[in-house]
């Protein structure tokens, strides 16, 4: 009878022990859908980071697609969603009950930016254009430094091609433009401390004399993790970073060879293509045209792929030191990483004398987002 007894006991053991290993029911997950802007609220942001934080704790992470949209898959419960490209960025608190999509969000977090105006580039308008403003003043929410006066052995009423036209970028350019600091370019380029106040820094294309201070400072700045964008005749600037074109890139010589004023390139970045023509109808096949060089620009003769990304390859025309024309493909516009920060160079760029976005404002507008998402 006790064996009898002690037998029951032992079964009845074994079965609370197997119930309370049981698994508990695993919580179902909601499908939450949305789309990321950039300032402008108009044009997607893609490939940046979408996190869903709960208690402070990561419980989902993914990217926006080439239209900007994501789609998260998350418990009941309330939530902080970080959206970042690059300095980019915004935050939502959302709460999940049911399948929701989101509303569009728009960044809203910008970097501290810098802009060196230019006589024949106008990056400040693509930054304007994305909305890089402010709605109720209409002022830029950037500072814009007086490049143009430092440069005056460049005068474009002697170009006759520069970008078709021979009007002076101060004729054309939105007044609202206009530098909007008390200090210059000589001011900046010779003071790291005022140089490291900014994340980012565009230089805009003209015609730079050689100075090996201002090459270290911008090369320092990069190091301490500024990012730069810097564009055809600026290049000069790049002296020091590039080593004197040992390291990255190097420009071929004679300099301000290039001698096409249109090519049909081919985008090499995938994410660039897509985001074109989904959402501007721009890029078919991978193909652009690209018409906006100076009448004589910056040829990059070579570059290195273990350190340089290039994003854009095309058939262009330069001539050689005996001036004979050379008909070739060539790498056309780069990013590479210098220490905590990164450098973004193309041989063409922007339009001083049209407010509408062109193809390659398009292209300038992907590449200021991803400048810096060096993650």
């Amino acid at each position: 009878m006790k064996s009898i007894i002690l037998s029951a006991l032992l079964l009845l053991f074994v079965f609370s022990c197997s119930e309370d290993e049981k698994p508990s029911p695993t919580p179902e997950s909601i499908n939450v859908s949305g789309r990321l802007l950039a300032p402008n609220n108009l044009d997607p942001i893609v490939n940046a980071k979408v996190t869903a934080l709960h208690n402070n704790i990561i419980t989902y992470e993914t990217t926006t697609d080439a239209q900007g949209n994501f789609q998260l898959s998350l418990e009941k419960g309330d939530y902080n969603l970080n959206l970042a490209k690059g300095l980019f960025t915004t935050e939502k608190q959302i709460t999940v009950e049911e399948e929701t999509t989101l509303e569009n969000y728009k960044i809203e977090t910008l970097p501290s930016i810098g802009v060196i105006t230019g006589s024949f580039d106008n990056i400040e308008s693509v930054l304007y254009g994305i909305g890089l403003v402010n709605p109720i003043t209409e002022q830029p929410l950037f500072d814009i430094i007086d490049g143009i006066t430092t440069n005056k052995n460049t005068s474009l009423d002697n170009l006759e091609h520069a970008h078709g036209a021979n009007k002076s970028s101060s004729q054309m350019k939105n007044p609202i433009l206009d530098p909007n600091v008390n200090f210059s370019y000589t001011d900046l380029m010779s003071d790291p401390t005022l140089l490291a106040s900014y994340d980012v820094l565009f230089i805009n294309c003209s015609s730079h004399s050689e100075n090996p201070t201002y090459e270290q400072n911008l090369m320092d700045y990069v190091n301490n993790g500024g990012f730069l964008y810097v564009t055809d005749w600026s290049s000069s600037l790049l002296n020091t970073i590039t080593n004197n074109d040992t390291n990255y890139l190097s420009f071929y010589t004679p300099r301000r060879s290039g001698q096409s004023l249109t090519t049909t390139a081919t985008i090499l970045d995938g994410n660039l293509s897509a985001w074109l023509s989904l959402n501007f109808g721009i890029s078919v096949n991978d193909v652009v045209e690209i018409d906006e060089f100076l009448y004589a620009w910056q040829v990059v003769d070579s570059y290195d792929p273990a350190t340089t990304i290039s994003w854009i390859n095309g058939e262009v025309d330069y001539n050689d030191a005996t001036s004979t024309t050379i008909t070739e493909n060539k790498d056309l516009a780069f990013t590479f990483l210098l220490g905590q920060g990164a450098v973004f160079y193309s041989s063409f760029h922007t339009e001083n004398q049209e407010f509408d976005f062109t193809t390659t404002d398009r292209i300038m507008e992907y590449l200021v987002f991803e400048m810096t998402d060096i993650d």
